[in-house]
């Protein structure tokens, strides 16, 4: 059988865009867990447990506080947003934008301010790490964004603030990292990870949860097909003093 020069190019180009790529993290599954088909919209959150338990997504959470932290979005086949930071700006969540904050003038040694920072706390809730003396709480809104309040509001009534978790070792490819999870109120497997969603602006995407339940309505392009999941890699954030006075 003859092949042509160009279909042997293209056959050699194709398998070799198939093959991991050098400094791809590697996801091998946790003894005990079987791997769903790994797509656009599946990371290593994607994992099917055979013994059930509480587990988030497949990975095994457990309730307790936790030192400030940034996160990070992980899908090792979507470039445009495989480890780039998750920022807060107007009281939403981030990827390819800039961290909002705010020091008033006169406050003595006003923290940088250009990193995102949070932390979990023992009653499974999330809020940012601030200088201010009130709080800066996490949660999903209505239409499934992540979202923020200004310091010392109370979370909205039709609001999600509890369930959030940071997983230790989500894949063994990575010990060093965390996982910072969202399990929501349906209990294990009712919120599965995190969407990107494209704003107008190019490189900048919006962060949902992935509820299963979002409307193109609710997306910034009005098609949530464009979303693209991901998971959110934790990674502590060693600093004397609070990432911000506040964040806007």
């Amino acid at each position: 059988m003859h092949f042509s020069t160009p279909f042997v190019l293209s056959s050699i180009l194709s398998l070799s865009l198939a093959l991991p790529q050098l400094g791809d993290p590697v996801v091998q599954p946790e003894p005990g867990r079987l791997p769903i088909s790994y797509n656009e919209k599946t990371t290593f959150r994607t994992y099917a447990s055979k013994s059930g338990g509480s587990k988030s997504g497949g990975i095994d959470v457990e309730a307790k506080a936790s030192q400030p932290f940034t996160i990070k979005a992980y899908n090792s086949i979507r470039p445009e947003i495989h480890m780039m930071d998750i920022v807060v700006s107007k009281r939403k969540f981030f990827i390819g934008n800039l961290t909002g904050s705010l020091c008033p003038k006169g406050t003595m040694a006003c923290p940088t301010g250009n990193v995102t920072a949070l932390k979990v706390t023992e009653n499974r809730t999330a809020e940012l790490d601030v200088q201010i003396n009130k709080k800066q709480s996490i949660y999903v809104g209505p239409r499934a964004q992540l979202r923020f309040q200004p310091p010392g509001y109370a979370v909205p009534n039709n609001a999600q603030n509890v369930s959030f978790y940071l997983s230790p070792n989500p894949i063994p490819a990575e010990p060093a990292k965390s996982a910072f999870i969202f399990r929501g109120r349906g209990g294990p497997g009712k919120a599965t990870g995190y969407l990107a969603c494209p704003l107008p602006e190019v490189g900048i995407f919006q962060v949902f949860v992935d509820l299963g339940t979002i409307k193109d309505s609710w997306i910034p392009s009005g098609d949530k097909s464009q979303c693209i999941g991901f998971d959110a890699f934790a990674t502590n954030y060693t600093s004397p003093v609070p990432a911000a006075y506040m964040y806007t």
